[in-house]
């Protein structure tokens, strides 16, 4: 059967990541496959009983516990695989984003930490211990649900914040590109401190969420007489329409969910801690949400970095598309099987992290492969796309179709087992750490 060119793609980086893969390597790739083949998420032997793991169930731990992967390798080609990607109005859009990997009866486990962890119900506020992990992902397309990972870091007790671990994350994939590539523009929430993101020379346009009663301020008047001169102008606190002032630009348009949309910008603002750090603000204000009666609250944005674009909708546009990241969290959890195995060490639990990352980018380049995909009571979508859990479903008949780079198994005999009359030591236990709680901006 003659092999179309989608098909070659995904079997060349399927190739790459089996490249990738140090010790364990055979077992890694095959746990990958099933994590991909399985219809539901499974403990970590239970994805020894797919069609795409032909190992015995003790390899499952073995590939995590005792494997190695070339995180260098698969960042490379994760970012060289993205130049052939979409981009959203003409620019890369990237989103940064933290979730937890709850691990609160693991008392076994190394470097867990107090997360929040949001509850049904109100009110919201919880935390539990659990593996902290960030997120860098690009979301491809204009619409619809799919991110494709570039980076993941596990935040430990002894790592550093969340801001300075995103412009590393930002610097590490950028390096990783080939020469050329287009500068990103990255969106993120407000739980990032905005002085550092100021301050910082990041290779990328940042477009940061700012917290309801942020306060920045003005650029001070010239000053003629003696002493110091004023760092700060007059205040713009965003809870106050009164110090707002006239906006620099200013933008409308309708759309067909969100009605009208204004969009207002204000030039040259800084916070306390970083007058020489100018950017500009924006506000964006709807006229309804999709399937909310709560009148809309304005939405408040940092630019940082280069000039605006001369169409003020398509920077809305860019950070709408970070809410992709949230149905992303969910389909590797809940899908994936991502935080459904329990690996004992953090490392191992690392290992298989860039495996799901790498299975979410064999999804992505499955697409073309794919032709009716709805199950009988589902309604097609509008806009034609296929989501990730549509590719998922029929993931079995395309591995079929590209086979796999992994070697078979050898059989090695029976192992003897351990000596009659053994002990084994029990694990020590670990205390959750506790961070400070980071500056919002």
């Amino acid at each position: 059967m003659l092999k179309t060119e989608e098909q070659e793609t995904l079997i060349r980086f399927r190739r790459d990541v089996y490249d990738g893969l140090g010790l364990r390597q055979d077992s890694l790739f095959e746990l990958m496959d099933a994590a991909l083949t399985t219809t539901q998420r499974s403990t970590l032997v239970r994805l020894s009983l797919t069609a795409g793991f032909r190992r015995l169930w003790s390899s499952t731990c073995d590939a995590l516990s005792d494997g190695s992967i070339d995180v260098t390798a698969l960042r490379e080609l994760f970012a060289r695989t993205l130049a052939d990607s979409a981009v959203v109005d003409g620019r890369p859009a990237w989103v940064i984003d933290g979730t937890n990997w709850p691990r609160p009866a693991a008392r076994a486990s190394a470097d867990r930490t107090w997360e929040y962890r949001p509850l049904p119900g109100w009110p919201q506020n919880g935390v539990v211990p659990a593996w902290a992990y960030q997120w860098l992902v690009t979301a491809p397309d204009v619409a619809g649900s799919w991110v494709l990972p570039l980076d993941v870091q596990r935040r430990g007790p002894t790592a550093k914040s969340a801001t300075e671990v995103a412009l590393e994350q930002i610097a590490t994939v950028r390096k990783a590109q080939p020469a050329g590539a287009p500068r990103p523009v990255v969106t993120l929430d407000s739980g990032y401190d905005l002085e550092t993101l100021a301050v910082a020379d990041a290779d990328a346009d940042l477009l940061v969420r700012l917290a309801q009663k942020r306060v920045v301020y003005r650029t001070p008047e010239q000053h003629l007489g003696r002493g110091r001169p004023r760092l700060h102008g007059e205040p713009f606190r965003l809870a106050d329409e009164a110090t707002y002032g006239q906006p620099q630009h200013s933008s409308q348009l309708d759309h067909p969910a969100y009605g009208v949309v204004t969009i207002d910008v204000w030039t040259e603002l800084h916070v306390s801690g970083a007058p020489d750090a100018p950017f500009s603000v924006i506000r964006v204000q709807v006229e309804r949400l999709p399937n909310k009666k709560l009148p809309p609250r304005p939405l408040w944005l940092a630019w940082i970095g280069g000039p605006l674009p001369a169409d003020l909708s398509i920077v809305w546009r860019w950070y709408l598309r970070r809410f992709t990241v949230e149905h992303a969290f969910r389909f590797f959890k809940q899908t994936l099987g991502w935080t459904t195995v329990r690996p004992r060490h953090p490392e191992a639990a690392y290992r298989w992290t860039w495996l799901i990352a790498a299975a979410c980018w064999q999804l992505w380049l499955a697409r073309p492969l794919m032709s009716e995909v709805r199950l009988p009571w589902e309604h097609p979508r509008p806009d034609g796309l296929i989501t990730p859990g549509q590719v998922h479903r029929h993931f079995t008949g395309i591995l079929v179709r590209v086979s796999t780079p992994a070697r078979a198994p050898r059989r090695r005999g029976k192992s003897p087992g351990r000596q009659k009359g053994t002990r084994l030591t029990p694990p020590p236990h670990y205390q959750v750490a506790r961070r400070a709680p980071p500056r919002a901006a």
